[in-house]
């Protein structure tokens, strides 16, 4: 078993690994790896881990034994849930559940063995390519779920990212009426294919008023703003309706930029502002969202590397963390 332990200082470790893992657990063999910022930020010894520690959250992986108990068959392709069960009350309130590749070693690697929780098989006519994103696709769902959108209701998501294009496919998907914000070109390409029908570049047009013209004068009812270098939190309160509802999405659990912004504006408007970064009570929906088709993937993956370039993927990443849309390890 061959394990790419980050050091902490932008270097990985490559790590042969003698496993003897629970007899209940399934054996697999790592097929596709897609990193986050969160990873880029553990190779990077910006994270808050415990070094050494193996990367990557989002993965599929193929069965290497039958497990006819779990209904899982040698060489049958299974998406990784990446959030571990912890056993025991959780006294002093709300704790974020545990993620593979932040609290215990991740999935970049060539073979792993998972509790059976953590194994769920392709959804016919599922694509590897579809699959790998079905966390992106729960933190999405949790997302919409947490503004309680309406049908009309207007939804304003502001962020150059994958999260962003799929929340917005989302609102459309629950009748409400998105409009995706960035200046990358790239993303507002995938979204106007996926159907999303306003779009607004901020580098060339004034946000508010367009956001505005779009909606009649009444504002966004809801706004989604990612945690992401280069978006404004501004947004929170500028393009938000009087008592409309926001959201801070990210699948960063460990790493996140400082975001800073006027709260006694959102105060004025009596927003209701929420945070969203894990969604471990929605994968199993999430995935049933990717048997039905409702999400257009194309042109997510635009870089593919085999598992031995690895740590010169991350380098790039490192560099230039917007280099490409959603790079993918193949092993």
């Amino acid at each position: 078993m061959k394990l790419y332990k980050a050091t902490g200082d932008r270097f990985f470790k490559e790590v042969e690994c003698e496993n003897n893992p629970p007899e209940s657990f399934v054996k697999l063999k790592m097929s596709l790896i897609c990193p986050t910022l969160t990873d880029v930020a553990v190779f990077e010894g910006k994270a808050d881990v415990a070094y050494p520690r193996v990367p990557c959250r989002m993965a599929t992986a193929i069965v290497s034994e039958d497990r006819d108990e779990y209904g899982l068959k040698l060489g049958g392709k299974v998406i990784l849930n990446p959030y571990i069960d912890i056993d025991g009350d959780e006294e002093s309130g709300y704790a974020p559940p545990e993620l593979y590749g932040v609290d215990e070693d991740g999935f970049l690697r060539d073979f792993i063995a998972l509790p059976p929780d953590n194994v769920v098989a392709f959804p016919e006519n599922v694509k590897e390519e579809e699959a790998v994103f079905a966390d992106t696709v729960a933190i999405a769902l949790k997302t919409i779920k947490t503004l309680r959108l309406k049908k009309g209701d207007y939804v304003a998501v502001i962020g150059g990212s994958l999260l962003a294009v799929v929340t917005a496919e989302l609102a459309l998907y629950y009748q409400g009426i998105p409009i995706l914000i960035t200046s990358d070109a790239r993303y507002l390409r995938i979204a106007e294919k996926a159907g999303i029908y306003y779009t607004v570049d901020e580098s060339k047009e004034n946000v508010t008023v367009r956001v505005k013209s779009i909606t009649g004068g009444r504002m966004a009812d809801h706004t989604v703003i990612q945690t992401l270098p280069n978006v404004s939190p501004n947004y929170l309160y500028n393009i938000t309706a009087q008592g409309g509802t926001s959201v801070i999405s990210g699948l960063h659990t460990s790493f996140a930029p400082r975001m800073e912004c006027n709260i006694s504006e959102i105060a004025a408007k009596n927003l209701t502002v929420s945070g969203v970064t894990a969604a471990r009570e929605e994968f199993v929906a999430a995935i049933n969202l990717l048997a039905q088709k409702i999400i257009n993937f194309d042109g997510f993956i635009d870089k593919v590397v085999p598992l031995k370039d690895a740590g010169k993927l991350f380098e790039e990443l490192s560099d230039d963390p917007s280099r490409y849309v959603m790079p993918a390890i193949k092993v």
